[in-house]
């Protein structure tokens, strides 16, 4: 008997989440795709998708077997539509299709690794983290929860991510560098040292541009 997965956000995010999970050998086999839960009952009208929007993630109540993806792209965001369903004691599934996962890797519950993505031996991933297709984390990278990796970014080894931090597509980390809690990394930077909590950085070497 497969268990029902459900999806949180039918927005851009949430419909690459259903494709690359439509793929996955898992699904029908292990699992099936419920539905999404969106708060925008109509966010799919116009669209061929099949699959609906069947709830609301601050209303579901999940039931015995129901397991759930929180397709959200913004850290905090995503964090506000798991909190009603983790309270309610769901039960999120991590998405691998496609990863080149390495020995002795730690995945949190709740994240969703792209197509081509490669963790290198002994990466540390907290919950709900997003790593987008063709991204590469080096030996002993640690990635706090939540926090947002686009595509075709090369983290060095022994780097260390804080909570709820985006790095934008393109962006290299150096070997060693820290970038805090909440901090956002631009598109095609070149971080070199240190990244503040807080602080976004951009360009070559990456320089801080906004501090919270």
């Amino acid at each position: 008997m497969t268990y029902p997965v459900f999806i949180i956000g039918a927005g851009g995010w949430g419909r690459e989440a259903l494709a690359q999970m439509q793929g996955d050998p898992a699904c029908g086999t292990t699992w099936h795709i419920g539905g999404f839960l969106d708060n925008r009952s109509h966010i799919l009208d116009g669209l061929e998708c099949d699959v609906p929007v069947v709830g609301s993630p601050d209303t579901y109540q999940p039931q015995r077997d129901d397991h759930f993806v929180c397709a959200v792209g913004d850290p905090r965001a995503r964090a506000v539509y798991a909190r009603p369903l983790l309270d309610k004691g769901a039960r999120f599934i991590s998405i691998l299709t496609g990863a080149f996962l390495s020995p002795r890797i730690h995945i949190g519950q709740g994240c969703f690794l792209c197509h081509r993505v490669q963790l290198s031996p002994d990466v540390w991933l907290g919950d709900f983290v997003n790593i987008h297709a063709n991204t590469m984390l080096g030996h002993d990278v640690h990635v706090g929860q939540y926090t947002q990796i686009g595509g075709m970014c090369f983290i060095g080894g022994g780097v260390s991510i804080g909570d709820f931090a985006i790095v934008h597509p393109h962006a290299t980390i150096l070997s060693g560098i820290r970038v805090g809690d909440g901090a956002v990394v631009g598109a095609g930077a070149v971080v070199v040292k240190d990244v503040p909590d807080g602080a976004t950085v951009f360009g070559n070497p990456a320089r801080i541009v906004f501090m919270k």
